[in-house]
C-alpha cells in the first residue's frame, strides 16, 4: 500500500490539456470525453488522502466490478476520489513505477502498472468513460480515459486509487504532494 495527501492548487478547466502537455502527461481519447462531462471540473480542488493497493490487499480477493466497490469501501474506511484527481494525481506523482508491458488497451484487462482512480460514475452509459488510470510506459506518463461495463471484474491484483482518511501518527509511510512541491514526512 502507498499513501499520498494530495493538496492541489485548483485551475481553471479549459487549462488542462495545456497543464498535461506542459507537463510531458499523455493522454487518450477516452480522457479528453471524461474531461469534457459537465460534472468534471479542476477549478475546485480538496486536500485528499489517496491510498493506493490492491484489490486483494483491502479483501477482495476475487476481485469486484466498480458498482462491488463503489458499494462496499466505506465498510473499510475509503471512499471514492473526487472525479477530477486522477489529473491532480498524475501532475504530481511522477515517480510512478514503470510499467513491464507497453501494451497500452485492447486487452480486456488492466494494464500492466496502471493505477485506476475510483470515482463515483459520471455516466451509466457503456460506451462513456467510467474514469481514469495512471501509468508509466517506456519513460511516458499517461493519464488515461477507459471503458467498462456494469459486468466488468477487475482482478484481486489490479491497483486503485482510494479516498482515505489520514490517521495522526501514519505519517511515515506518507509521501506529501503540495501544490508542485513534494514533502515526505
Amino acid at each position: 500500500m502507498k499513501r499520498f495527501v494530495l493538496n492541489p492548487e485548483p485551475f481553471s478547466s479549459k487549462d488542462i490539456l495545456n497543464k498535461l502537455e506542459e507537463n510531458d502527461i499523455f493522454i487518450n481519447d477516452y480522457a479528453k470525453q471524461y474531461f469534457a462531462h459537465p460534472l468534471f471540473s479542476t477549478e475546485k480542488a480538496e486536500t485528499t488522502v489517496i491510498t493506493i493497493a490492491s484489490l486483494r490487499e483491502i479483501g477482495f480477493d476475487s476481485g469486484a466490478t466498480l458498482n462491488e466497490l463503489l458499494q462496499t469501501i466505506p465498510q473499510i474506511g475509503l471512499k471514492p476520489c473526487p472525479v477530477n484527481t486522477g489529473v491532480f494525481l498524475r501532475l504530481f506523482w511522477k515517480d510512478q513505477p514503470q510499467s513491464h508491458d507497453s501494451l497500452l488497451s485492447g486487452t480486456h484487462r488492466s494494464p500492466d502498472g496502471a493505477v485506476t482512480v475510483l470515482s463515483e460514475i459520471l455516466e451509466q452509459d457503456d460506451t462513456f468513460p467510467k474514469g481514469l488510470y495512471l501509468r508509466h510506459v517506456e519513460g511516458k506518463l499517461w493519464l488515461r480515459g477507459y471503458v467498462c461495463d456494469a459486468s466488468y471484474r477487475f482482478s484481486g491484483e489490479d491497483l486503485f486509487a482510494f479516498d482515505a482518511a489520514f490517521t495522526k501518527g501514519e505519517g511515515h509511510n506518507c509521501l506529501c504532494y503540495d501544490a508542485m512541491e513534494k514533502k515526505e514526512f
